[in-house]
């Protein structure tokens, strides 16, 4: 792939993924458009908080 000379941050290509797969006709439509911008569909999955557990000091 061609390399356009800057990376997008991870939240940029969050919302761009997400911005994608709202606008997309389909699936086979959000994948075409994805690649297109050299984004994956994993870039629109937001990363798991981590979780407190109870009982445990969180500092």
């Amino acid at each position: 792939m061609e390399e356009t000379g800057f990376d997008l941050t991870r939240d940029q290509r969050y919302h761009g993924a997400r911005a994608v797969a709202s606008a997309a006709i389909d699936a086979e439509d959000c994948a075409l458009l994805l690649a297109v911008l050299g984004l994956e569909p994993v870039d629109g999955i937001a990363e798991p908080h981590p979780r407190e557990h109870p009982g445990r000091s969180s500092g």
